[in-house]
């Protein structure tokens, strides 16, 4: 290999560190954005357990929700994932962890999927599954509360055009340093959310003064509920991809110094080679006009 081919090869490496070090801040950066976007989230979501609790507390409210004993089910499930690339088996997870979910419980034929992130919804595609709609993911924070009520309306449009026994929510976290993939029921809404929420009592003096009917009030708070859990699970997930495309491109960035660090050592070398045949070329000349002269 020749010192101008080294010389390429080490620029076009030096330029491409850059590039991966420009992306892993930009996660970096994006990590942080949706974290903190989670942490709010999460302080909503007690406020309307609060309002929830609040409402369970009233003597005349009952409300149980129903449970579903048909062994074959029709789903509609949300699979949340990614638009770009660079996450390793991000996508591939969700939904392999989907088909292990539900698959025991359904026949693949009679689920049906929303799906956010061109990358998964192409997967889905290929996969023979039924795709009724998919969404581009959010790039920023104000994005996910309008992308979350885009999803819900289809899900309301889908419900109420066609019978599912159930709607499940797939989505990717981050839990101590490792991502994991969730799978959770939000449609008929679960008895073991409605006991945890049940199980811190109202804390105040006094119930709270509900003027508004108890029906009407219970909807319009299983929609926020529905909603909120729609923003966290697109959060999360933006989250998480970020996260784990920033440790892809630490890890590039990391064989990238070590193949740098690899073609200086050649291209020293090579110059070390090139500087050694020059003096030997030197020498030797120096020694054939000695010799010419002596002759002489």
């Amino acid at each position: 290999m020749t010192q101008e081919t080294l010389n390429k090869r080490i620029k076009t490496t030096t330029d491409l560190r850059g590039i991966v070090s420009t992306m892993k801040m930009l996660s970096s950066v994006s990590v942080g954005q949706f974290e903190r976007a989670l942490k709010s989230l999460n302080q909503y979501t007690e406020n309307l357990q609060n309002a929830f609790r609040g409402l369970f507390a009233q003597e005349n409210f009952h409300y149980n929700p129903p449970i579903n004993r048909i062994k074959k089910q029709k789903i509609l499930a949300i699979l949340i994932g990614s638009d770009n690339g660079l996450v390793g088996p991000f996508n591939r997870e969700i939904l392999d962890n989907m088909k292990k979910i539900l698959e025991p419980i359904c026949d693949k034929n009679q689920i049906k999927i929303i799906s956010v992130g061109k990358r998964l919804s192409a997967m889905i595609t290929s996969n023979g599954l039924n795709l009724l709609a998919h969404y581009n993911n959010s790039n920023t924070t104000k994005e996910v509360s309008a992308l979350a009520g885009a999803l819900l309306t289809k899900i309301h449009q889908l419900l109420t055009k066609d019978q599912f026994d159930a709607v499940w929510l797939f989505y990717t976290v981050r839990q101590d340093m490792k991502t994991s993939v969730i799978g959770e029921q939000m449609i008929p809404f679960q008895q073991k959310l409605l006991d945890h929420i049940k199980t811190k009592k109202w804390d105040g003096k006094t119930l709270p003064l509900i003027t508004a009917e108890y029906d009407e009030l219970f909807s319009a708070l299983i929609r926020e509920h529905f909603i909120v859990s729609l923003s966290h699970a697109l959060t999360a997930s933006l989250a998480t991809e970020h996260y784990t495309r920033m440790i892809h491109m630490q890890q590039a960035e990391k064989n990238i110094d070590e193949k740098l660090a690899e073609l200086e050592l050649i291209y020293q070398q090579e110059r070390q080679n090139q500087i050694t045949n020059e003096l030997i070329d030197i020498v030797s000349g120096a020694e054939a006009i000695n010799k010419t002269q002596k002759n002489a």
